[in-house]
């Protein structure tokens, strides 16, 4: 007997249309379940950006607490050719007149001309660093001599590389005037303290005074005037910064004054005194003054009007019913969206105690219809000039949720509902578990319709097995009767 291979054969019935129609049937249900998990998952991706939104918002908020953010000052001079000046948070509101009498400076000397490329002499240089004062040099506490061996073969260039190599708060130069060479030596910082001496203990002609060889080298003026001693060269000792601050006279070892005005920096770059110290002194104070800096704070209030905002619209989008369209939002009707709104706003009409501000609206954050803030710059720039009335009303700690500051109340709601068991944790974790038992549902209803397609297959194909071996035996029978009638005609 041949072997059906298509359901239908054997029958004569259209039957994959039958089967396809009758499994569609089955999977009927996957219309509305794929339908549910679009929107589910839109929900998901929706609550995905409110999350973030809150975290925003939080942040904020946060940022708004920081006493920095209400703290911040500006400093000015009335004459920065002679001094800058710059200000921490923990600098109060001053002005103050300063007189820039004269700089720190280094100390600095120069040798005698010694021929170009030529050799200075053998013999042994010793270096330490300390003070001078009337001629008398006077050693650092923690100064250590520093022994420079110059070799036969030294020249200038050579011998300055060694000083230098020695790290000792001196910096050494080889210095070339079109002609000869000199050693130029300057110590590297400023002040009275950084001064230096620099002795020869051993000279090729054993004569370490004569202004020959190695002594040409030499800066002692207490042995006498020979090397960088010598009458007319140029030496230039170290010394302090002198000023006066409203008539008080202050000193410091730098350029810098960092240690009068707390919180205050005051960097010196000329003098602004004229002949000073003597009768006809002449003074040219500069004004110095440091204020708050409303700016920050400003931009804080900004920051967290703007977060609250992004927030507020997508509640809004998401909740919305569009009437001329007839067509709901994703959140339409959500009790768990729809609260986060309530809580914000209602938030924001509540109060503040502490300040000389209890509302919002007294800053100038004022709440739409679409509820969505606006910000009154010039009302809010004025409050910012209040002292810290502003502050208080955002930072306002009074243990108590209703009426603490408002970046308080709002850094605690925005960590609240992204907490676990928050509501926007509880919204996204219950939101996936709807979608995971859509996914669970398909499945089920592929698998039935599975189970149905392979039910009728086998139903149709035992079918088609009878209805063959039927049509068979019809044709015999059909057979048998043509033969029984042509042997009777």
């Amino acid at each position: 007997m041949a072997t059906i291979s298509s359901a239908g054969i054997g029958s004569g019935l259209q039957v994959e249309s039958i089967i396809t129609q009758l499994v569609a049937l089955e999977k009927n249900p996957l219309k509305t379940l794929t339908a549910k998990a679009t929107l589910v998952q839109n929900q998901i991706s929706a609550i995905g950006t409110i999350h973030s939104e809150f975290s925003a918002l939080a942040d904020a908020a946060k940022a708004m607490m920081s006493p920095t953010a209400w703290s911040a000052r500006t400093a000015s001079s009335s004459n920065t050719a002679a001094a800058t000046v710059t200000a921490t948070a923990t600098a109060n509101a001053t002005s103050i007149s300063l007189d820039v009498d004269s700089l720190a400076k280094p100390q600095s000397v120069t040798s005698p001309t010694l021929p170009a490329g030529g050799l200075v002499g053998a013999g042994t240089l010793v270096l330490r660093t300390g003070s001078w004062a009337a001629g008398v040099f006077t050693p650092g506490g923690a100064s250590s001599d520093i022994t420079i061996t110059a070799e036969a073969t030294d020249t200038v260039a050579s011998l300055a590389a060694k000083i230098n190599s020695a790290n000792s708060g001196v910096v050494a130069t080889a210095f070339n005037d079109g002609t000869s060479d000199r050693l130029l030596l300057q110590s590297k910082v400023t002040g009275t303290s950084s001064g230096f001496r620099l002795q020869v203990t051993t000279d090729a002609d054993s004569v370490a005074t004569d202004n020959a060889g190695l002594s040409r080298l030499s800066f002692d003026p207490a042995a006498g005037a020979f090397g960088m001693a010598t009458a007319g060269l140029p030496v230039q000792y170290g010394s302090n910064a002198n000023a006066r601050i409203n008539g008080m006279a202050v000193t410091s070892q730098t350029n810098t004054l960092t240690n009068n005005i707390p919180g205050v920096t005051i960097v010196l770059s000329a003098t602004t005194t004229t002949n000073y110290g003597l009768v006809n002194e002449a003074l040219a104070p500069v004004t110095v003054a440091v204020r708050e800096d409303v700016t920050p704070a400003v931009k804080s209030v900004q920051a967290f009007v703007t977060a609250y905002n992004t927030l507020a619209a997508s509640l809004a989008d998401g909740t919305k019913y569009d009437s001329a369209t007839k067509t709901a939002a994703i959140f339409q009707g959500d009790s768990t969206v729809v609260g986060m709104q309530n809580v914000l706003r209602n938030m924001l009409g509540s109060i503040s105690a502490g300040s000389a501000y209890q509302r919002l609206a007294d800053v100038g954050i004022q709440r739409q219809l679409d509820g969505s803030l606006t910000l009154d710059t010039t009302k809010l720039s004025t409050a910012a000039n209040n002292g810290t009335e502003l502050q208080k009303l955002f930072t306002a700690n009074n243990s108590n949720p209703l009426t603490d500051g408002f970046a308080k109340k709002f850094y605690a709601l925005a960590t609240g509902v992204l907490a676990t068991g928050g509501l926007v944790t509880n919204k996204a974790n219950a939101l996936q578990k709807v979608l995971n038992n859509n996914g669970t549902e398909q499945t089920r209803v592929n698998d039935r319709a599975a189970a149905v397609e392979a039910r009728l297959r086998k139903q149709y194909t035992a079918l088609d097995t009878q209805m063959a071996g039927l049509n068979a035996l019809n044709a015999y029978v059909a057979q048998q009767v043509t033969t029984w009638n042509k042997s009777t005609a």
